[in-house]
């Protein structure tokens, strides 16, 4: 077993909004960290939001009555906070992009406007007696030449706003940490398919992986969980495997019945079980990581309901022993 005795820790509700600030200065005053923004920004993630990563990174090490050093602070900040930064910087490189645009836009319309005006110019300084002709094919040419450096200009800023608004929407839909599809990408995924067509959805937990940060670390607990990924995207393929949040990733099985994914479910858990893992630094044996599944049918109903019943199969079957699929 990688689970070792824990002193329980009392789950408070939610404080009000008024009482946030101090909240968060007490947590930080609990955990002996210094008032930095970065230490109150996690505070404040973790005391907001109790199903976050953060209050499960951090409930991993407190609930054992320990309390968080600063590099472990530090450690769940650059994991779980920092990321969410960059959906705001892409965004701010889409919005440059979009007014550079803009302003190339109007460039392109001034040019051809004043060669219109330039025309209609030489037109009426002529008198109708005739134009001189190298001048306005001149002027042409020139004017030409502007726009198309314009538009050419133009056609290179659309293409740099379509791949950071692909950037954008990719980093969004990703998770950080495995590569796998997040919950925003599974809910995409769902959208583009077929509605008529027979699919299931599994919820599967990794067992112990509480005890594996706890013994080892946190940086071992993320190559577990990039080891897991990996062996499940493998394991199940075609079908979609995601990171659900935590140590849970969900796993979407599209044309199979209820038999048949529950199958490939724990084909995937047999796979990642006969697997020995050791820590890189020590050489020292995790043993086997195994995890537990629920399997429920998803079509021809809401997927909120589906994705309920396979959490209840899955907790049935970790409070039966674990390194179960349950449907």
């Amino acid at each position: 077993m990688f689970e070792r005795a824990r002193r329980s820790s009392p789950v408070r509700a939610p404080a009000p909004p008024s009482d946030i600030v101090l909240d968060v200065v007490a947590f930080l005053a609990d955990q002996g960290l210094a008032g930095t923004p970065a230490n109150y920004e996690l505070g404040h993630a973790y005391r907001t939001s109790r199903e976050s990563l953060v209050a499960r990174a951090v409930d991993a090490i407190t609930m054992g009555g320990d309390r968080l050093t600063q590099a472990q602070a530090d450690a769940i900040f650059a994991a779980h906070l920092r990321p969410t930064v960059q959906p705001s910087d892409d965004r701010s490189r889409v919005q440059e992009h979009s007014l550079q645009l803009s302003d190339i836009a109007a460039d392109a319309c001034a040019v051809t406007g004043q060669f219109g005006r330039d025309l209609s110019v030489g037109l009426k300084a002529s008198n109708g007696a005739g134009l001189d002709l190298p001048v306005v094919v001149g002027a042409m040419i020139e004017r030409t030449r502007t726009t198309e450096e314009a538009l050419a200009k133009a056609g290179r800023a659309i293409e740099d706003l379509r791949q950071d608004v692909g950037a954008a929407v990719g980093d969004e839909e990703r998770d950080g940490l495995t590569g796998l599809h997040n919950r925003r990408g599974v809910r995409s995924e769902l959208r583009q398919a077929n509605a008529r067509q027979q699919s299931v959805v599994a919820i599967c937990d990794i067992d112990h992986l509480k005890a594996i940060n706890e013994r080892h670390g946190h940086a071992v607990g993320d190559r577990v969980l990039k080891f897991v990924a990996a062996s499940l995207a493998e394991s199940c393929d075609p079908h979609l495997v995601a990171r659900w949040g935590g140590e849970e990733f969900i796993v979407l099985l599209n044309g199979v019945g209820l038999a048949e994914a529950t199958a490939v479910v724990n084909r995937a858990r047999v796979d990642l079980s006969a697997r020995e893992l050791r820590v890189r630094e020590t050489d020292q044996s995790l043993g086997s990581v195994t995890f537990s599944a629920g399997v429920a049918q998803l079509n021809g109903r809401k997927f909120e309901e589906a994705v309920a019943d396979a959490t209840r199969l899955l907790l049935t079957v970790k409070s039966g022993g674990r390194n179960q699929v349950a449907r």
